[in-house]
């Protein structure tokens, strides 16, 4: 196979939510860690999130764009050999990265890996590099999902991926038919 083997692993409201305030609820912690168990159990290279949902862990920082900056065509990789890596679904380029590691209390540290497109602005995929973030391009005006799987495993040997939401990147991988595996708890 040419690209890893994926897949959607979901905790969510009702709603479709991911996050929120219900997460804090006490009714929510035992299904919350057996997510996290299973997470952990299924042993994936990388984990995969939405813009939102990153955004939301990164403190809905915002980038600082490097304008004027020369940036080679291409894909961009920084660190081809982490244990584990954090990729995150940002076609605008609107994630203010501080660094190009992942950290979260409770999971391991993560190389972050951004999936852009052609229509990323040059001015973002500076900033990236500046920061130490692997990016990758997947289409030209929308994501292609089937492109963005094969690049990680081509360039960084990812070969399980865990698609952890939120619900447009969830659906759209699901949509392009780049899912293996649907895992989903309520």
């Amino acid at each position: 196979m040419n690209r890893p083997y994926t897949i959607c692993h979901i905790l969510s409201a009702l709603d479709g939510k991911i996050t929120g305030e219900f997460m804090e609820m006490e009714s929510a912690r035992s299904v919350s860690e057996e997510y996290g168990r299973i997470r952990t159990e299924y042993q994936a290279d990388a984990w995969l999130h939405g813009t939102i949902t990153t955004k939301e862990f990164t403190g809905w920082r915002k980038p600082e764009p490097d304008f004027g900056t020369e940036v080679p065509d291409g894909d961009f990789v920084a660190e081809k050999q982490a244990p584990l890596y954090y990729v995150s679904v940002d076609v605008q380029g609107e994630i203010g990265w501080e660094s190009g590691t992942f950290h979260k209390a409770g999971r391991p540290d993560a190389h972050v890996i951004e999936v852009l497109t052609e229509k990323t602005p040059a001015a973002y995929r500076a900033y990236l590099r500046k920061h130490g973030v692997s990016y990758i391009l997947a289409g030209s005006e929308g994501l292609d999902s089937k492109l963005a799987v094969e690049k990680l495993h081509q360039l960084f040997g990812i070969n399980r991926l865990l698609i952890c939401g939120g619900g447009t990147v969830n659906w759209t991988f699901l949509q392009q038919g780049v899912v293996d595996e649907l895992r989903h708890r309520l």
